[in-house]
C-alpha cells in the first residue's frame, strides 16, 4: 500500500489516525509544494472513487489532506485534478465522530478509498491497526455492500443516491411503525438537503 498525507498541524498529532499510521510505517507525509500523482481525496470534486481507480492506487497510491474542511479553500496543495476523488456517503466509527456521516478520520478515508476501488484486503489491513477499526466495516456494512463493485465514478454516484434514498425510506417506515430513530431536526434538514443535492448531481 502507498498511503500519503498532507498534514497541516490543525489537530493533535497524538490523536490523528494519519500520524498514527505514519508512526507504524504505513504512511508518508508529503511536503505542501510536492506534486502528487496518486488519487487525492478531497471534497472539492464531483468525481467519486471506484474500481476504475484501482490501477492508480496500486501504482501511485492515495493521499488525504489532514485539515478541517471549514478551511479547505485556504489549503493549497499540488495534485493532478483529474485524479481528485470524493468518497461516497459513509459513517464514521472513530471515537470522536462515531456514527456521523462524512466525518471520517484519515485512516477511515484511506481504507474507504481502497475498499471502493475493490482492494478490500488492503482496506481491512489499514484499519486493523486501530481498536475501533473493525467497527467501521460493521456500521457501514449495508453501505459498503451496495458500493462494492461499482466500476466507474458515475456508477458509484448513482449508487450513493440509491443507498441514501433506501435508508431514508427505511427510516420513514420505522417512523410510521412507531420506531423512533434518534435524530435532531437540523440533522433531518441536512439529510434532505444532501439527498436533493445528490439527485441534482445525478441528473447532470
Amino acid at each position: 500500500m502507498k498511503l500519503f498525507m498532507w498534514y497541516f498541524e490543525q489537530c493533535d498529532p497524538k490523536k490523528c489516525s494519519g500520524m498514527a499510521l505514519k508512526r507504524m510505517g504505513y504512511l508518508q507525509t508529503i511536503p505542501i509544494k510536492r506534486k502528487f500523482n496518486g488519487v487525492v481525496l478531497t471534497p472539492a470534486t464531483n468525481l467519486m472513487i471506484s474500481k476504475a481507480d484501482a490501477p492508480i492506487l496500486l501504482e501511485n497510491g492515495v493521499a488525504v489532506i489532514d485539515c478541517s474542511w471549514v478551511y479547505f479553500d485556504q489549503v493549497k496543495v499540488r495534485s493532478v485534478r483529474q485524479k481528485e476523488r470524493i468518497l461516497p456517503n459513509l459513517l464514521a466509527a472513530n471515537p470522536i465522530n462515531y456514527g456521523k456521516e462524512l466525518k471520517l478520520s484519515c485512516a477511515e478515508a484511506l481504507a474507504a478509498a481502497y475498499f471502493c476501488a475493490g482492494l478490500e484486503d488492503e482496506a481491512r489491513e489499514i484499519l486493523s491497526n486501530f481498536k475501533w477499526g473493525p467497527a467501521f466495516f460493521a456500521v457501514n456494512e449495508y453501505r459498503l455492500d451496495r458500493y462494492r463493485g461499482c466500476e466507474t465514478g458515475e456508477e458509484m454516484k448513482a449508487r450513493e443516491v440509491e443507498v441514501l434514498e433506501e435508508l431514508a425510506n427505511e427510516k420513514q417506515e420505522q417512523h410510521d411503525r412507531g420506531i423512533e430513530m434518534p435524530s435532531s431536526d437540523s440533522e433531518d434538514e441536512d439529510e434532505q438537503e444532501y439527498l436533493q443535492m445528490l439527485r441534482e448531481k445525478k441528473k447532470q
